[in-house]
């Protein structure tokens, strides 16, 4: 398992924090290294106003915490709007370095032959070391440090980052109960996210998935994949399965990000 460094200056922190500005979360980084994945990431905590380390709260774990989407998350948070929000705290994970080849390296899927996955290349094709960072290493650790609602834990992410949170939901374990995925790159290896589906039925535990994309995204196919994963959902009816299915109207890969990221923090958290 992976531990935070500094854990008791950290912590000291944690205790100051009902200092904060009225209203607005406070967001942390530290450096995190990763066994399952052999790679180190950006953590970023943000933690709702007056925090208190009594107070059991939920937890949003989200993709790409250094690239745009993360960045305009935590910038939205640092406003006074989401008081309501006020026993949840943000994680976001963020690669170092070059994101374009670390991205693929961790979003997007290996490939099946007969029956076994397989990773194409280290830089490649890695999807389930990056889940098995997050289900052994990232999630315990935050619960260890904080007073959780291990319950509920959302993901939230932004094309391959949004195909990685399908890829959660697949799993078809408790990990998350909240699935956001922001213009899926969906279409990945002709579809493939299919082929990792582990769903039978249902699921136990109540679950909600939200998905959008903008209504220009024709080109990169993002609408075409998740009209089909609207398609694909009605006709699964899977039981505990609560889903919600969004085009943003003249919006496109990135500017549908902002709205998107709006409405998820008003209404679905």
């Amino acid at each position: 398992m992976a531990f935070f460094s500094m854990r008791p200056t950290l912590l000291f922190f944690l205790m100051l924090s009902g200092t904060s500005v009225q209203g607005q979360f406070e967001t942390h980084m530290h450096v995190e290294y990763s066994s399952s994945v052999g790679d180190s990431f950006e953590i970023y905590i943000s933690l709702p106003p007056n925090y208190q380390v009594s107070k059991t709260c939920n937890v949003v774990y989200y993709c790409d915490a250094n690239l745009k989407s993360g960045k305009h998350l935590r910038a939205l948070l640092a406003t006074s709007q989401y008081n309501h929000l006020q026993n949840t705290i943000f994680v976001g994970i963020g690669h170092i370095g070059d994101y374009h080849v670390l991205r693929r390296r961790d979003f997007i899927l290996p490939f099946i032959q007969g029956g076994d996955t397989l990773a194409r290349d280290k830089n490649y094709g890695q999807t389930k070391r990056f889940y098995a960072y997050l289900k052994h290493e990232l999630i315990p650790s935050i619960d260890a440090t904080y007073k959780t609602n291990q319950q509920n834990n959302s993901i939230i992410g932004h094309s391959l980052g949004g195909l990685f949170a399908f890829f959660c939901l697949f799993q078809a374990e408790d990990m998350f109960s909240n699935y956001f995925a922001l213009s899926p790159a969906l279409w990945i290896d002709k579809y493939s996210i299919y082929r990792f589906n582990k769903i039978q039925g249902g699921f136990g535990q109540k679950k909600y998935l939200y998905f959008a994309s903008g209504s220009k995204e024709t080109f990169n196919k993002i609408l075409n994949g998740t009209n089909d994963a609207k398609q694909f959902l009605d006709n699964m009816l899977y039981h505990n399965l609560n889903y919600d299915y969004e085009i943003w109207k003249g919006k496109t890969h990135n500017s549908a990000v902002p709205l998107a990221l709006e409405k998820i923090l008003k209404e679905k958290l």
